[in-house]
């Protein structure tokens, strides 16, 4: 027997609220085996919190009710995911469903993972991340909307209305709340993560996805009169103005999500993804809010739709069909976005967190994250810039002279680019 899934032809690339079509025209789509939907299966993960508090026990449970032939779905979490999955890839042994590691070229999937069938690409969100030679390997496991996340009560007592419009009023709104002796725009500094959105937020400050690819031709890419000048421009007259924590170089991650839900803090500039894990520390799911980071003087709002990791089949799965229909069913059937904060990657599943219907109420232009080409992930990694990690951006952030930092970032850039665009 086979069990046809049905499919939908939803919305494109830059879209508005809401994020779900209320009917939508099915058609025929891809045809599981499901006599072949048996036996066992690993799935190796990164979310080890998820597994701590049983909700992957919930969806494997689920998963065996809908298939009763499937014996065990044995789920592996890694904290250091990439360190602990890599040294496995080169055995073949890496068990079924996997994600894919960032460190794999695109030329390389189809060493590693099995083409993906299942979905068209105007049926998910991010098709073409994976995609490699009109073959696609892997699917968002749920995606981020970024912007700024606030304790409502906090703003309500510093008089900031909301949305913040323009970066003078982010200024204002900072000032307002450290007069109430609050950290009024927590950066996590110290953990250094977190200052990777400094490197996406040039994408919404320009409105333009093409950011990246534009500074394989410029020779002021950094210093310039350019997004990513604005991008640290700005964090750099935040730290200045101690509308920061205090303490930047600790690392204080964990407390920092008490410090916003119990309120001594009024906002953060990250993903969807961070206010579940606000709320768990026990504030009222009402009293916390997204709302666009401004971006300019002119009070144009925009956001960045980011994916997360990409669910991806190993190669080397003795029980790819089982392996599918469980991908499948995470992404159709689990409640894991409203538990992650993220928008779901098949594009007819309705948005269920109520803050980020706040966030689209403001209909701010949502863009799409864009796909780095070969060249530029070649030129950063001959120059050694290590984008989307935030150290480089410490260093920005602490050095004496901004505009001379930048600069070296220039000359870096430039000796990196004549080596890599012969």
């Amino acid at each position: 027997m086979k069990l046809a899934i049905a499919k939908a032809v939803l919305v494109n690339v830059v879209f508005s609220f809401p994020f779900v079509v209320t009917s939508a025209a099915a058609t025929a789509g891809f045809e599981l085996e499901v006599e072949q939907v048996k036996g066992e299966i690993t799935f190796f993960t990164n979310r080890t919190d998820l597994i701590e508090s049983g909700v992957y026990q919930q969806y494997t449970e689920g998963f065996k009710r809908k298939y009763p032939q499937v014996t065990e779905v044995k789920v592996v979490a890694f904290a250091d995911y990439q360190g602990s999955l890599r040294p496995r890839m080169n055995t073949n042994d890496y068990g079924d469903l996997v994600l894919v590691l960032p460190s794999v070229p695109k030329e390389q999937y189809s060493k590693f993972y099995e083409p993906l069938n299942m979905y068209q690409a105007d049926e998910v969100r991010f098709y073409d991340v994976w995609r490699h030679q009109d073959k696609v390997y892997g699917l968002s496991m749920g995606n981020q909307i970024e912007g700024l996340v606030y304790n409502k009560q906090v703003l309500a007592e510093a008089q900031v209305e909301v949305p913040i419009r323009t970066i003078s009023e982010l200024y204002e709104a900072a000032e307002k709340i450290a007069k109430l002796g609050k950290v009024p725009f927590y950066l996590n500094f110290g953990a250094q993560w977190p200052l990777q959105y400094w490197d996406k937020y040039p994408v919404t400050v320009a409105g333009d996805r093409g950011v990246y690819e534009n500074m394989l031709v410029r020779d002021d890419a950094f210093s310039g009169e350019t997004a990513y000048h604005q991008s640290f421009s700005v964090l750099r007259h935040l730290v200045e103005n101690k509308w920061t924590e205090a303490d930047l170089m600790t690392n204080s991650w964990e407390e920092s999500k008490s410090t916003l839900a119990n309120g001594d803090a009024g906002m953060f500039y990250l993903g969807s993804w961070f206010i579940p894990q606000v709320i768990d520390r026990g504030i009222d799911s009402e009293h916390i809010g997204i709302m666009p980071m401004p971006v300019n003087e002119a009070g144009d709002l925009r956001v960045q739709l980011n994916s997360d990791w990409g669910y991806a089949i190993s190669k080397f799965s003795k029980n790819k069909e089982t392996t599918k229909a469980f991908l499948m069913y995470l992404l159709e059937e689990t409640n894991f976005e409203e538990i992650s904060g993220f928008i779901p990657t098949i594009k007819s599943k309705k948005v269920s967190l109520a803050q980020i219907e706040e966030l689209m109420s403001y209909s701010p232009e949502v863009i799409e994250a864009p796909i780095y080409s070969s060249d530029f992930i070649a030129v950063t990694n001959r120059a050694k810039i290590d984008f989307y990690s935030g150290g480089y951006i410490q260093d920005l952030v602490t050095s004496s002279n901004l505009e001379a930092s930048l600069k070296k970032l220039d000359k870096r850039w430039n000796r990196a680019k004549k080596r890599v665009l012969k």
